[in-house]
């Protein structure tokens, strides 16, 4: 659990250093353009790739660390048993829908890679790096969601419904 626990973190800081990295290009971008009129044909196009990787990266550890937006007006009326059966149900909701997204978002991306399709800009790169994000971060989130089901039915305390972190 741990070792899930602290990939998913890591690939969050990654993503945060990912998002440093996006601001950096689009920000070069700008002064090549607007400055220099000379502007970039990689910027844009390699910026969005970064953003979708660190979009899913991201997942996980938010996930693991209740930073997803959560709507707990009915839910702070429960009480803990009825807390943490909800919690449960929604854990296993998510857990099934990150199967099948991971599963069958797996189609595009070997698709892709096999009739070697690319983006279709100057840069042309190939179009599975971007789709294969889809699969790699709901698998990663289904897995955080896998363990955080275990630790919650396992008794570990419940989230706080405060919307500031203590």
């Amino acid at each position: 659990m741990r070792f899930i626990d602290r990939l998913s973190d890591a690939l969050a800081a990654v993503a945060g250093w990912a998002y440093f990295a996006i601001g950096l290009m689009l920000g070069y971008e700008v002064v090549a353009r607007y400055f220099f009129t000379a502007p970039t044909i990689w910027a844009e196009e390699l910026s969005r790739l970064v953003f979708i990787y660190a979009t899913f990266l991201a997942a996980a550890a938010l996930l693991h660390h209740n930073q997803h937006i959560r709507v707990t007006a009915l839910t702070g009326l429960l009480g803990e048993r009825a807390r943490r059966a909800a919690r449960l149900a929604s854990l296993a909701f998510i857990i099934a829908f990150c199967a099948l997204v991971a599963w069958h978002g797996l189609d595009a991306p070997i698709n892709s890679f096999t009739r070697g399709r690319t983006s279709g800009s100057m840069l042309d790169i190939p179009a599975w790096w971007m789709q294969a994000a889809v699969p790699l971060g709901f698998a990663l989130l289904g897995v955080q969601a896998a363990l955080e089901f275990l630790r919650t039915a396992g008794g570990a305390p419940l989230p706080s419904d405060s919307a500031v972190q203590e």
